[in-house]
């Protein structure tokens, strides 16, 4: 029995569609290539200067990337350290400060580890020097965020410590 034209013969038609669109079959660039050196095909050619210099060129830009985030998370941070010293309303600035330095250097991390993922083999890494330059990017993160909670929680410890010597200074008025 073959489906007519009815309702069901349409949505027979659509589910067939859509199971090639989930499939892949419809979109030709996300199927995934044919390995090269899978024993079917030629091997890649032998990569020339040219291509190597390319290779060093993106290289270079991507960490060049990461570092303006970083340098710009630095920046809003040693603005909120000076904020926090400079005034009690710049007290209250200098926290929106250290989130603003904690979403760029956060944001200029995962953005190198995600290029580095998809660019790997375009900028000619091996595994091992992607997986160093991964473990240099999380060191300098760790790095900035154990300075800033060892800064903020100095911060909050002076915060109690002034409440505490401003409680027996008016302890000690009431008292006189």
């Amino acid at each position: 029995m073959a489906f007519g034209g009815g309702w069901w013969g349409r949505a027979a038609a659509r589910a067939r569609r859509a199971g090639g669109l989930l499939r892949g079959e419809a979109w030709p660039w996300l199927r995934r290539p044919a390995r090269p050196n899978s024993g079917r095909g030629a091997p890649l050619p032998p990569a020339s200067e040219l291509d190597k210099a390319d290779a060093w060129l993106l290289r270079k830009s991507h960490e060049t990337a990461f570092l303006s985030w970083f340098r710009n998370g630095l920046l809003a941070t040693g603005i909120g350290v000076i904020s926090y010293m400079q005034s009690d309303m710049g007290r209250e600035a200098a926290y929106g400060f250290f989130i603003l330095g904690g979403i760029c250097v956060s944001y200029g991390s995962a953005s190198y580890f995600v290029s580095l993922l998809l660019l790997r083999r375009t900028m000619m890494l091996s595994f091992s020097a992607a997986l160093l330059n991964s473990a240099a990017v999380v060191s300098v993160a760790l790095f900035w965020l154990c300075a800033i909670s060892l800064y903020i929680g100095r911060l909050e410890v002076e915060i109690i410590q002034e409440d505490v010597g401003e409680k027996r200074k008016e302890n000690g008025k009431a008292e006189k």
